[in-house]
């Protein structure tokens, strides 16, 4: 039973000889630093020395006597402040980490391409979830709108919303603030990610654009049996883009 026990002391930081001190007390519940030794086997000459410390530690106490004798101390109370140390230690460490972290110098970020269902969706969530003033949403199929409806609805009483499509009578349905493009807007709308691939007979289907707070850009386009997502972000272009979409949406 000792040996299988071990491994478990082992992992809160004690060493062989530690683990299997305590681990022969808690067999004996209460016994002298000899009677220690010739259970465990650990030498005798390290007996004093790990009973010490665990006392120290708060695993184990001590009554005075000739010789003295040492006993376990509840073993739920133990655990119940090492889990709480434990805790507190992770909470301070990461607090202490987030304390050091400096946004880096880095290079302009420039697109790149999301390629797995479970990126674009993670990636989607994202962009509903820490959008903060406003989303234009250019969108070329309704079935983009139906199928994220529940995340997106919740998001018309908190921020500026703009669905924008081509004809709007293919929406008919769906009760969102949505805004059939005029003049130079109706040009993003016909314009395409950057892509090579094709879908079936070489057309290629795409869902939507959208535009966040001025600062992220994310487009998702099916092809043939993908779908891959177009992102930037920190770009001044994507926030003039915004910017003037929404000015010709209220101008019209």
């Amino acid at each position: 039973m000792t040996a299988e026990i071990v491994p478990g002391l082992r992992a809160l930081g004690m060493n062989e000889y530690e683990a299997n001190v305590y681990s022969t007390l808690v067999g004996l519940q209460k016994a002298t630093a000899r009677d220690i030794h010739e259970v465990s086997g650990v030498p005798r000459g390290r007996i004093y020395e790990i009973l010490n410390d665990l006392a120290r530690r708060g695993f184990i106490a001590v009554e005075e006597g000739s010789p003295a004798s040492y006993y376990v101390l509840e073993i739920d109370v133990v655990f119940d402040r090492l889990k709480d140390d434990y805790i507190r230690s992770l909470d301070e460490t990461r607090e202490a980490l987030k304390s050091l972290s400096v946004k880096p110098h880095l290079p302009p970020v420039s697109f790149f391409i999301l390629r797995s269902d479970w990126a674009i969706e993670n990636h989607i969530s994202s962009l509903f979830r820490r959008v903060k003033k406003s989303m234009v949403i250019l969108c070329h199929n309704p079935e983009f709108l139906r199928r994220y409806y529940t995340i997106i609805k919740p998001l018309e009483r908190k921020i500026g919303l703009y669905v924008v499509v081509r004809r709007k009578e293919e929406y008919a349905g769906i009760n969102l603030p949505i805004y059939e493009a005029e003049g130079t807007v109706i040009e993003l709308l016909d314009a395409r990610p950057a892509m090579d691939e094709s879908g079936p007979d070489g057309v290629r289907v795409d869902e939507c654009a959208i535009l966040v707070d001025g600062r992220d850009f994310f487009a998702i386009a099916a092809a043939g049996s993908g779908r891959y997502a177009v992102i930037g972000s920190d770009m001044p272009l994507i926030g003039y883009l915004q910017k003037t979409i929404v000015e010709r949406l209220h101008d019209a």
